[in-house]
């Protein structure tokens, strides 16, 4: 795919059973494309503006090592370090993120960061094989 010279940090969200809460695991992830843009409605309460991020992860992207698993086989997984997914509820940050896994640090310290409010999974395309995340 043209155009991907991004690089993004994934925090992926699983629950600990042994720590009783819900754990983030960081996987980076080169050679993505990063697109932001504006998104607007209006309701009752008036004009309503929010940012808006695309993402176009290409399956030859390079993910450190890492495998993608489905996301319900990532949260079954024996050894979630070892592989990530793209899952609604999971955060991506722009550039190489802080190893702070805390969800209210990430925003609060990243500039472009959003939450996966919806995968789409390209793969099967005949060209130009990806996701597509998008995000706010």
């Amino acid at each position: 795919m043209q155009l991907c010279n991004d690089t993004i940090t994934l925090y992926n969200r699983r629950f600990d059973p042994e720590q009783d809460c819900d754990v983030y695991e960081r996987t980076i992830i080169r050679g993505v494309h990063w697109f932001n843009s504006d998104a607007t409605t209006v309701d009752s309460t008036g004009l309503k503006a929010a940012n808006k991020v695309t993402i176009r992860i290409p399956v030859d992207a390079d993910f450190g090592g890492k495998a993608y698993l489905p996301p319900k086989q990532y949260a079954a997984a024996d050894d979630p370090a070892a592989a990530f997914t793209l899952a609604a509820g999971d955060l991506v940050v722009l550039g190489v993120g802080t190893e702070c896994l805390r969800p209210a640090a990430i925003h609060d310290t990243h500039s472009e960061a959003a939450t996966i409010l919806q995968v789409t999974d390209s793969r099967r395309a005949p060209q130009a094989r990806h996701w597509k995340v998008v995000g706010a």
